[in-house]
């Protein structure tokens, strides 16, 4: 295959048995997509329609698209998905320059090529925000307000707390914070840098946004981009979206989003020297559960009143009575200890 040459955006959708709703993602990008866009959609492991519904797409006038029809091994998925149809992008688009993604459930907004292209002007990396589709957004009416509330309360001090004391994070402060393979962009020299998305199951949206700040890229996350993404309930990718929803469906004691680390283990961190870059991945086994967060609330918001006279401090300049004692963190399971960073000493 060969792309023309003055084409210098790409756009990436991974799609899985995706034929009821390919037509409608597709049609919401066609009136945007002008002479510098090519859209790669990576149908992969699928057993529907999907391909031949996308190829009749490629079809018609208004999106130059081209379709990969994939299978992946056991254990790769949506990740290996974006990771491909970015290697095609790379390999067949010489004045690549930007590397845009979505996914093949969602609607983006009627700008969402341009403001993505503008911001990338001056980021590196661009996180858009991801709202529910309103004709489907009635099945989540039976959600516990209060629970909702606390994981919003609690989301909000996790960022704050990132935006004062982890390397790389200070642009989170009053932002969405949120990293979703839905709406993602990059510069191709960014994108390149980190060596592109992980191809595994799940969480390579995170990951490779995590690897940019880590790498000291300049990562921006803009609420005038968005996309609108289904309120199904069966999924294609374990832990994705549709699993979220179905929890929050369920009642008390399901499990907060597996970016929020237990306020414990985030001060704990912090009295040793470093909380890494946002976004968080919490494995499945240390997620809180909703009805407890609560405690940790409170403990975040104690410590951040506190020590908001010093918002600008580094993490090693932060004084031992900044930190609460850890006898006030909420219980977690014992773990072994782990070793501290060269050249830092433990506050107590």
């Amino acid at each position: 295959m060969s792309f023309e040459r003055w084409k210098d955006t790409a756009i990436i959708i991974p799609a899985r048995n995706e034929a009821e709703r390919i037509g409608d993602c597709l049609t919401a990008l066609a009136p945007q997509c002008n002479d510098r866009v090519h859209v790669i959609l990576v149908v992969n492991n699928t057993d529907d329609e999907t391909a031949k519904i996308a190829k009749a797409a490629a079809g018609r006038p208004g999106i130059d698209l081209t379709v990969l029809d994939l299978t992946f091994p056991p254990g790769m998925g949506v990740g290996a998905a974006r990771r491909k149809g970015c290697a095609v992008a790379l390999e067949q688009m010489p004045h690549l320059r930007q590397i845009l993604t979505t996914d093949a459930d969602c609607r983006v907004s009627p700008d969402w090529v341009a403001r993505s292209i503008h911001h990338l002007q001056r980021f590196d990396a661009l996180c858009g925000r991801v709202t529910l589709n309103p004709e489907e957004a009635a099945c989540l009416a039976q959600q516990d307000p209060m629970f909702e509330a606390h994981e919003m309360a609690y989301r909000r001090l996790v960022l704050t707390l990132y935006a004062r004391h982890a390397p790389n994070c200070a642009d989170l402060h009053d932002s969405h914070g949120e990293a979703p393979g839905a709406s993602l962009g990059f510069t191709r020299d960014a994108y390149e840098a980190v060596g592109g998305f992980a191809p595994i199951p799940c969480g390579e949206d995170r990951a490779i946004i995590r690897d940019l700040r880590a790498a000291g890229r300049r990562v921006h996350h803009a609420d005038d981009v968005w996309v609108e993404a289904s309120c199904r309930l069966v999924g294609r990718a374990a832990g994705g979206m549709a699993d979220t929803l179905r929890n929050r469906l369920s009642g008390a004691g399901y499990l907060a989003d597996d970016c929020l680390p237990d306020a414990g283990c985030l001060l704990e961190k912090l009295r040793r020297g470093g909380l890494g870059c946002w976004p968080v991945q919490v494995p499945e086994a240390e997620r809180i559960p909703v009805d407890e967060l609560p405690a940790h609330i409170a403990l975040l918001r104690g410590f951040l009143d506190k020590s908001a006279a010093c918002e600008t401090a580094a993490p090693l300049a932060l004084e031992a009575a900044d930190l609460p004692p850890r006898e006030n963190f909420p219980a977690r399971p014992a773990k072994a200890s782990e070793p501290l960073a060269a050249g830092v000493v433990e506050l107590s």
